[in-house]
């Protein structure tokens, strides 16, 4: 590794450090002040919070750190540029590029760590998270509270079922448009329950309007489908595991997502929609962490009189226009006005590409 390099890479992990220290710190403390008031009426335990907030870092993780990687990206180049530090490389000949090649590889690095920790640890720790919070720190306020109904409820349940709910009353424990996928014990599918609706009747569930198809290796309807005005199906799940099962995408990884759409295409249209461009958006969101410093980087080294505070001011700027376009392209994807893959692809693109075109403008 060369000395610029070194110096580049020295110079940006200092502030990305710090900033992802200081953001984590203070993502804590606003969400335990907006629950405090419970905390001190229900006397929720030190330890279930300490337990909340430590399975809840990884999400946090993924939420700060392309604003962390921007905000270090224009400090360091700002205050290069202040001390004309960036002049004297460009004129030793050292072209714009390759001074950002050492802040565009730890872009990358850090984009590496944020797919592995969105695909492969927050799945887990979310769940936990999620379950500690309702379990321990809003349990008590939930009694005092209405119930919800939940949409969208996924389990994957014991005897290799994947049960699919698209709600779910807490209140009346009662189940609507549910599809069962029976699997055996090397995953096949061998059978598929549909049902209008069903209900908990304190010892076990039963459905309304079932329809059972028998498939083979081959996904084949074996026969004739099984008709049943009711029936009580032998599910080992309870309410609560219903209550606690919420589908999420972030409780998913990349390739439970696809199994999960592979096994309810029947789901409705507007809902595998959403799937498709959640599953896209797994690929696309880590590359926000490198595109944001590619594009963030040529407003730092602009010549101004604000230096280093309005090279920040700008950046957050940057920032929340870039996610403010994402959001409103996934929302059109899930909207059917675009796309899915487009939808989940097309922020990281548009801002790839000014970023290009601004280090370009720059050299």
């Amino acid at each position: 590794m060369k000395i610029i390099d070194k110096y580049m890479v020295k110079g940006f992990l200092s502030p990305f450090s710090w900033c992802m220290v200081l953001f984590i710190v203070m993502a804590i403390i606003i969400d335990v002040f907006s629950f405090i008031d419970d905390i001190i009426k229900f006397r929720i335990p030190v330890t279930s919070l300490a337990a909340f907030y430590f399975y809840y870092v990884p999400t946090i993780f993924l939420q700060i750190a392309p604003m962390a990687a921007l905000l270090s990206t224009v400090y360091l180049l700002s205050n290069l540029n202040k001390n004309n530090e960036i002049t004297a490389m460009k004129s030793s000949g050292i072209s714009l590029w390759r001074i950002l090649a050492p802040l565009l590889a730890l872009g990358l690095l850090i984009s590496s760590v944020v797919f592995v920790v969105n695909d492969k640890i927050n799945p887990l720790f979310s769940k936990t998270a999620n379950y500690i919070r309702r379990e321990e720190l809003e349990s008590q306020k939930a009694r005092e509270t209405k119930a919800k109904v939940l949409k969208n409820i996924a389990i994957y349940g014991l005897g290799n079922r994947i049960i699919f709910a698209r709600n779910y009353d807490t209140v009346n424990k009662t189940l609507v448009d549910i599809i069962i996928h029976e699997h055996d014990t090397e995953e096949n599918l061998t059978s598929k329950i549909t049902a209008q609706s069903g209900s908990w009747t304190g010892d076990g569930w039963i459905f309304n309007k079932v329809i059972r198809y028998t498939i083979d290796n081959s996904g084949r309807i074996l026969k004739a489908p099984e008709f049943f005005e009711e029936k009580i199906l032998p599910l080992k799940e309870r309410p609560s595991d219903f209550a606690a099962n919420e589908w999420k995408a972030d409780y998913m990884s990349y390739n439970e997502l696809r199994s999960y759409i592979i096994n309810f295409q029947n789901a409705g249209a507007r809902l595998l929609r959403g799937l498709i461009v959640d599953l896209h958006y797994k690929v696309a969101f880590p590359f926000i962490s490198l595109i944001i410093i590619l594009i963030g980087a040529p407003f730092a080294i602009v010549n101004n009189r604000g230096g280093v505070l309005l090279g920040i001011g700008m950046s957050i700027a940057i920032g929340l226009l870039y996610y403010a376009s994402i959001a409103i392209f996934l929302a059109f994807g899930k909207a059917g006005l675009l796309p899915p893959v487009v939808a989940a692809w097309l922020g990281n693109v548009v801002f790839a590409v000014w970023g290009i075109c601004l280090v370009n403008k720059r050299s």
